[in-house]
């Protein structure tokens, strides 16, 4: 979902949660002046709201740049006319450095090229212009002639400024493959420009303006490298954009480094501006924020001195954040640390599995619950209802004795009979609410075949006359897991429905006999 607010749109850091919804949290569960922590902190929408609602925050996150992005966006104390002053600078020297690169001759013309369309073996197939003074592109094709000149120009070049070539993990789920590295994500144009301009801020922005320029550096990396492909359907050039992973298609679109840097950075004077926006600068506050980079199962904070937890976890092997944030960390020579990042993923050297990540999300909701103050609220969120992920996030909930408050849809999302019949996970986010209590009710261990024989029971008996909808099922299923404590084992409550109901054409789930019923009338 689209964040409606600038704040939020300031770099492309996945998992952003609707800042709206997040409000609602913090005035409900939290008062002026408390202290709010969120573990994963990630783009840091949740501390920004909590910052904003005049409550103190910490904001912690494991990976290197979601850190960086959480201090930029959290810090006031900023310059934005000195942050435009530099760019200016800056943008003197590299703006004959970029031209020389996309300047280029069509019809005795001389053209500023702002994309160019290549194929996977980078060679360029069309182009695209602005005339001076006008708002509409023009599109042209390369001749076999013009194709080669083009590149006879890139291979005489020499590129003299430092860039990352640090090696990609192979995954396949992410199509990093074997020895490719980050390097390779770029045409030689957009490494040399993107590597000069990186020079430039460090050679003329200092201090907190040069880190923001950084912001906007890090955020414009992907729509400049060959992972932005194009959107076929709406024409050979039509912009399309990096989503996650490495994969870079049959065709892909080159852009140019500057023009796309300074809509970047539009975006970041927009976005800060609006955060700044949000404060009585005429009034002095004692509210504070931190922000920490530690391992969520180690987190250096006192015992019970949390007033409220918000966090959207990992999210299995749906996006391995490290793996993916590579094209920025490396570029801003920041190292992750791997070894203690909670995920499942696909890369078999990583060994981190399905049960290394339950085991290691119950350790992180243990520390949760020691830095939590007693009787207050834990709210999580996660977007897979199906397979393993939910299955170690809710167990790490009742084995860390957490009471369960409110369990909601924080977006719904319908399903197709297409996609149900496809045994995929279902999405969408849920949001849970729990209470850190002194309650020390024993927990239901069942056998696998116990659960699923008690979810067919409840299921038949929530079917009764009447058709409910997934969501409505994994609703009622998971409000009796988490009220009768009953640990999770290798249970797929999605196949359960579909190999013991019917999926009706409303799509609503029904009994056998009621299919029948309905055929027969």
């Amino acid at each position: 979902m689209k964040q409606k607010r600038d704040r939020y749109e300031m770099h492309k850091y996945w998992g952003k949660k609707p800042s709206n919804d997040l409000k609602q949290l913090i005035e409900r569960y939290s008062n002026e002046g408390d202290t709010l922590l969120d573990p994963f902190a990630g783009y840091g929408v949740f501390c920004s709201e909590a910052f904003i609602l005049n409550r103190n925050v910490i904001s912690n996150d494991l990976n290197p740049v979601a850190n960086y992005i959480n201090i930029q966006l959290l810090e006031k104390n900023i310059d934005l006319l000195l942050l435009e002053k530099q760019w200016k600078k800056i943008k003197s020297e590299f703006l004959p450095f970029n031209e020389k690169w996309f300047r280029y001759t069509l019809n005795n013309k001389s053209i500023l090229l702002t994309t160019i369309l290549r194929d996977k073996n980078d060679i360029p197939v069309m182009g695209k212009f602005r005339e001076i003074g006008s708002r509409k592109s023009t599109e042209f094709k390369f001749s076999n002639k013009e194709a080669q000149e083009y590149l006879k120009f890139e291979e005489k070049q020499i590129i003299t400024d430092w860039y990352p070539t640090i090696d990609l993990i192979k995954n396949s789920r992410i199509s990093a493959k074997e020895g490719m590295n980050v390097s390779d994500l770029f045409t030689k144009r957009t490494l040399a420009c993107h590597a000069k301009l990186l020079t430039l801020i460090e050679k003329h922005s200092t201090g907190k303006e040069k880190d923001f320029l950084k912001i906007a550096f890090t955020a414009n990396l992907a729509n400049c490298s060959k992972l932005v492909p194009p959107i076929k359907s709406r024409g050979p050039m039509a912009p399309g954009t990096w989503m996650t992973g490495f994969y870079i298609g049959e065709t892909y679109l080159e852009n140019n480094v500057l023009h796309y840097f300074e809509n970047r950075l539009k975006k970041i004077f927009k976005g800060k501006t609006d955060y700044l926006n949000q404060f009585d600068s005429t009034e002095e506050s004692n509210i504070t924020y931190r922000t920490l980079q530690n391992d969520a199962k180690s987190l250096s904070i006192e015992n019970e001195s949390i007033d409220y937890v918000f966090t959207d976890p990992p999210y299995g092997d749906a996006v391995p954040y490290f793996e993916q944030s590579i094209i920025w960390n490396s570029w801003l020579k920041l190292n992750p640390d791997y070894e203690n990042e909670i995920v499942i993923s696909d890369s078999k050297e990583r060994g981190k599995n399905s049960n290394k990540f339950e085991e290691e999300i119950n350790l992180a909701f243990s520390e949760i619950r020691r830095v939590l103050k007693p009787n207050k609220y834990f709210s999580i969120t996660y977007h897979s209802l199906s397979g393993k992920e939910w299955k170690a996030i809710t167990n790490a909930c009742i084995k860390n004795g957490f009471e369960l408050v409110e369990y909601e849809w924080l977006v719904q999302k319908s399903f197709t009979p297409r996609q149900i019949n496809r045994l995929k996970s279902i999405k969408g986010d849920v949001l849970v609410t729990l209470q850190k209590t002194s309650n020390n009710e024993l927990i239901t261990c069942k056998s696998d075949n116990e659960i699923e024989q008690l979810f067919v029971s409840q299921i038949e008996n929530w079917l009764d006359g009447v058709g409910l909808e997934t969501n409505e099922i994994f609703l009622k299923t998971m409000k009796m897991v988490f009220s009768e404590k009953i640990l999770i084992g290798d249970v797929d409550l999605l196949k359960i429905l579909i190999e013991n109901f019917k999926f009706s054409e409303n799509q609503k789930w029904i009994l056998n006999d009621q299919l029948e019923l309905q055929t027969t009338k």
